[in-house]
């Protein structure tokens, strides 16, 4: 007795001509899309000038949090170094200066009593004073001069420069050393 089929069978026998008819569902041998680009770079990126490793006094990067970034101020193998006083200019139109605080690099050896002064004359130059007091020699080696914190606060490019640079001796004779600045790229 063959009578009408039930409509589930029907629709069965319908789907699998179908599979059957486009290959077995083996996906067609289309092209794979590219994978979607890398999000945009964040942060800042900090650049130390180029310039001689030693006897120089350069601009370093330590760290970075999000929009905020820390950069030292570093003595870097020298040899005698008493004090330095130098200007350093930084991009206003991308940074605000946070906080500055001495480093540890001239109070090394026994070195308790230091003067450090670090002042935004006008928006955009710190004007920085530091030398070890009293009857010491001059430090030698490697060290932190003094830490800059900033607030980055809007995207681009931009420079940090030393100008009227000064290192000394002990006996208050300038010592001859390089000064390294740097620049920093912004994408927030």
């Amino acid at each position: 007795m063959s009578g009408p089929r039930p409509l589930g069978a029907a629709l069965v026998a319908a789907v699998l001509l179908a599979v059957a008819a486009c290959g077995g569902g083996g996906g067609g041998g289309g092209v794979t899309p590219p994978p979607p680009p890398p999000p945009p770079s964040q942060g800042i990126t900090f650049t130390t000038a180029s310039g001689a490793s030693t006897n120089v006094v350069a601009l370093r990067s330590v760290g970075q949090t999000g929009a905020r970034i820390t950069l030292e101020v570093r003595a870097e193998v020298v040899t005698g170094l008493y004090g330095v006083a130098f200007d350093l200019t930084y991009p206003t139109s991308l940074f605000r200066l946070t906080s500055r605080s001495e480093g540890s690099f001239l109070s090394q050896s026994g070195a308790d009593d230091t003067t450090f002064q670090a002042v935004e004359t006008t928006p955009g130059t710190v004007v920085v004073g530091i030398s070890r007091l009293g009857p010491l020699s001059g430090a030698s080696g490697s060290g932190p001069l003094i830490t800059l914190v900033f607030d980055a606060i809007a995207n681009g490019s931009g420079n940090f420069s030393f100008s009227r640079n000064q290192a000394f001796a002990a006996e208050g004779t300038p010592l001859g050393v390089g000064w390294l600045g740097g620049s920093a790229q912004v994408a927030l």
